[in-house]
């Protein structure tokens, strides 16, 4: 690649930092702190072993919170630009090591039975119109005895993620995939509930799968 596109790219991510600060920010006003949030939603985990599935990579925050407390992490996405935005992140924070960024449809998973040590699904449920084929994905590669963690806003957080996109002229859509939905589809499918946890904008579920345990 030319001197002048890594520039350009350079920039890019530049501007890109810009406004997710200034998004970070806007959060932060209206009692939202979306770092704080990624946090809650792991220590949900408790003791957690890697690797870890990140499903839904965003910006990442998900991936950095998992490998601030040393475990190792792939982070799934079909979306390229995100993903490059989300490493760029890392890398300023240190931990780019342990995360591995792959463009991927978690519908559909190049990783063979019981890979992870835990599975995490933070604020994806919402923009998934049918979240069958990433639910038993997940399952298939979450090792057994594994921790299963899904989260998504409170009806707080999703009326400030609303409130700011109409505030952008835009529609913040979701869909009508819940976490409920989630845990009537994996509690049918040998898994148990060991935690709920509400807090940070988040409604958090953890789960294991029926006769494991964490070691």
């Amino acid at each position: 690649m030319s001197t002048f596109s890594e520039n350009n790219k350079q920039d890019r991510l530049l501007e890109k930092q810009k406004a997710f600060q200034a998004r970070t920010t806007q959060y932060l006003r209206l009692g939202y702190d979306r770092f704080a949030a990624s946090d809650f939603v792991i220590t949900a985990g408790e003791n957690l072993l890697g690797p870890v599935l990140d499903i839904g990579t965003g910006k990442g925050l998900t991936a950095m919170a998992l490998a601030k407390r040393g475990l190792d992490v792939i982070s799934v996405d079909i979306d390229a630009d995100e993903q490059s935005f989300a490493l760029f992140l890392a890398r300023s924070a240190g931990l780019d090591h342990r995360i591995k960024f792959v463009c991927q449809s978690a519908a559909k998973l190049p990783y063979p039975d019981g890979y992870f040590r835990c599975v995490v699904l933070s604020d994806i449920l919402h923009h998934l119109e049918d979240a069958t084929s990433v639910l038993k994905e997940a399952a298939r590669v979450l090792a057994s005895p594994g921790i299963m963690i899904i989260a998504d806003f409170s009806q707080e957080g999703f009326e400030i993620v609303a409130r700011l996109h109409r505030e952008e002229g835009h529609l913040h859509t979701v869909s009508a995939e819940t976490l409920e939905k989630a845990e009537k589809f994996l509690t049918a499918r040998g898994f148990e509930i060991i935690k709920r946890l509400s807090g940070h904008m988040q409604e958090i579920i953890v789960l294991i799968q029926k006769g494991g345990g964490t070691k």
